[in-house]
């Protein structure tokens, strides 16, 4: 082991059925587990007040990014890793995407799916790797060097392709390893937010070419 300090970062939005199961998985390969409720309607925190977490509460709902920003000045962990709060991602697969930058071999991990289930996700991926040498860049499941999260400003209505064109400006070396996601019973809506975040990887992908 590389004697890093690693601390698993889960936006949590209305997820009492499922959150306390995904902290007791988590918490077998990780140093700290740090939760943000966004402001939950169920009881969820509740839930979380009996675990051993790191809770950020947000007194209104801010949405993903601002999550994650929460999440990420919460620790001084030296790798943060990010899943979602609904049990879709596997934590087994914590360890492939730290160990890339425990071997110094990168910056930012992208835990690649095998099928992205939204067309509007593919579309913001591939418009985005005409940038940056990425296929998956709307997944939640990845590994990020502590200072260069805490680098980042997360525009944008949610990460899907912004998050790794910032993380790339900012100097970070980005890599992918494959993962697994689980089924769950959980609907996939339409994210209309993609019409917007459009404009937003547009306006990244200008700027890294001024860099």
């Amino acid at each position: 082991m590389s004697g890093l300090k690693i601390a698993a970062i889960i936006p949590a939005y209305n997820e009492g059925d499922r959150i306390g199961g995904v902290v007791r998985e988590v918490d077998d390969f990780v140093d700290e587990v740090v939760v943000v409720d966004d402001c939950s309607s169920d009881y969820t925190v509740e839930i979380l007040e009996g675990l051993d977490v790191n809770l950020i509460k947000h007194e209104e709902n801010r949405g993903y990014l601002a999550s994650l920003r929460s999440g990420f000045e919460s620790t001084d962990a030296d790798v943060l890793v990010t899943l979602d709060a609904d049990g879709e991602m596997d934590p087994s697969f914590i360890p492939d995407l730290v160990e890339p930058i425990e071997k110094g071999e990168a910056d930012l991990v992208l835990g690649k799916r095998e099928k992205v289930p939204r067309v509007s996700e593919r579309f913001l991926s591939q418009l985005a790797s005409f940038s940056v040498d990425v296929s998956d860049t709307g997944t939640g499941y990845r590994a990020i060097k502590g200072g260069l999260a805490r680098e980042m400003e997360l525009r944008g209505v949610c990460p899907c392709g912004t998050f790794v064109l910032e993380a790339d400006r900012l100097g970070g070396k980005i890599v992918e390893v494959s993962v697994e996601n689980r089924d769950i019973d959980k609907p996939k809506v339409m994210a209309w937010k993609h019409l917007f975040q459009f404009w937003y990887v547009i306006k990244e992908i200008l700027l890294n070419i001024k860099k």
